[in-house]
């Protein structure tokens, strides 16, 4: 008896211990939505050392975003990329979103023989969040974080479709001069911050 006490207490332990990565990124959501970016943290980086895809994948995305860590995009590049060998299909957009925009910002020449944007109409992308809610919040957020870099500049959030038919959401910054875009960028790279130019017709 004692001997099949100890095997359904096994099981039981067994039994508990399978959710147990599901509770963890439940309590981590829970977190991101309040803004608590260090127990978020906290929780998602072990997960994400254990090879938990979901947790990669949010762990990416604050690194991406800057939320709790300083702005990261090879660490959340890596992170998104882990997590889509493992199918996270939110991962594999992330990095599809990536490659479609990851040229270099078009040299001064370029940009010349295509005025039609005007001269005060550049950008700088500085996020790539879901929804336009998100695009505001994170918007309010950075410039609250960099105010003086981002001064002057409006929220200007266009909707991005990605291969697969999704969309997201890009956070740019404007309209300013080339620049000012230019300088803007070069600040925030200077602080590990993410950031792309963006010219008139981008």
């Amino acid at each position: 008896m004692a001997g099949l006490a100890r095997i359904l207490v096994v099981i039981l332990l067994g039994l508990w211990a399978l959710p147990a990565s599901a509770q963890d990124m439940r309590s981590a959501a829970d977190a991101l939505k309040r803004g608590q970016w260090a127990l978020a943290l906290q929780i998602l980086a072990p997960l994400a050392e254990a090879e938990n895809a979901d947790a990669q994948y949010a762990l990416g995305t604050l690194y991406a975003n800057g939320d709790g860590v300083a702005p990261n995009m090879a660490r959340a590049e890596q992170l998104w990329r882990q997590a889509a060998q493992k199918g996270h299909a939110r991962a594999r957009e992330q990095l599809a979103f990536l490659r479609a925009t990851g040229a270099p910002p078009a040299t001064a020449a370029a940009s010349s023989s295509n005025p039609a944007g005007g001269p005060e109409q550049w950008r700088v992308q500085i996020a790539t969040v879901s929804t336009p809610e998100s695009a505001q919040r994170e918007f309010r957020r950075l410039t609250r974080q960099y105010g003086e870099i981002l001064a002057g500049t409006d929220l200007v959030a266009p909707l991005f479709t990605l291969p697969d038919g999704g969309q997201v959401v890009r956070v740019q910054a404007g309209p300013v001069s080339e620049e000012r875009a230019r300088d803007i960028c070069a600040k925030l790279r200077d602080m590990n911050a993410g950031c792309r130019v963006i010219r008139p017709e981008g």
